[in-house]
């Protein structure tokens, strides 16, 4: 009988920590101008971003009233100091526009690199 107790006490913290491992995080993006990713363009207002896993490589889905707008690869990239608050590196196109590259999360020490050559490294 304890010998049952223990197996089950492991095999829940077991689930406990499989379901950690795949817990989504999430962050906001505000954007003052036109950017698009993956040929999408993004308009400006507020998104919600969301990814799972802890990398190196992740899935992003990019909302916006709660509507999945893109859903593009991205790598993690660690970093030493955690980022100030929510935001993102763009890239100028010959044309004039703004392509998405990089996300960086708010009170994280990490940053997510939208990049598809990035992505498709690892």
């Amino acid at each position: 009988m304890k010998l049952s107790r223990i197996a089950m006490s492991v095999v829940g913290v077991m689930l406990l920590y499989a379901a950690g491992a795949f817990a989504q995080e999430k962050g906001s993006l505000s954007l003052t101008e036109n950017l698009t990713i993956q040929g999408k363009v993004l308009t400006p207002g507020k998104y919600k971003l969301e990814w799972n896993g802890k990398g190196p490589n992740v899935t992003v889905n990019i909302l916006r009233d709660n509507e999945t707008v893109a859903s593009v690869p991205a790598t993690i990239v660690t970093s030493a100091t955690a980022n100030y608050g929510d935001g993102y590196g763009t890239r100028k196109e010959a044309d004039g526009s703004k392509v998405l590259e990089a996300y960086y999360p708010g009170g994280k020490k990490f940053s997510l690199d939208l990049t598809q050559s990035q992505a498709a490294k690892y």
